[in-house]
């Protein structure tokens, strides 16, 4: 029997060495807005492998599982200002 195909990835890799626009989500958000990132990123390979579907329901499932005392404002200006930075597609974000 044939193995099913997966979806997503099990692994992707962080650079050691992060650039401005990570930078500047961690200065203008903190740490939880890197460690935010970080677990969209997580979310995104895991799923699809390049995207993930971002809802309002999914936003605050996300919000709950992943930042229990972020927020669901905290996580939507993060997730703005990564579509602003070009951190995620704007094109695909708006799909």
């Amino acid at each position: 029997m044939a193995r099913p195909l997966k979806q997503g990835l099990d692994y992707f890799s962080l650079d050691c060495h992060m650039d401005d626009k990570i930078k500047l989500i961690q200065a203008e958000f903190g740490l939880k807005g890197f460690a935010i990132v970080v677990k969209l990123w997580q979310m995104i390979y895991r799923e699809h492998g390049y995207y993930g579907e971002w809802s309002k329901e999914k936003e605050l499932l996300f919000a709950h599982d992943e930042c229990s005392d972020c927020g669901v404002q905290l996580i939507d200006n993060i997730v703005a200002a990564c579509v602003e930075r070009d951190i995620f597609s704007k094109e695909l974000f708006q799909k």
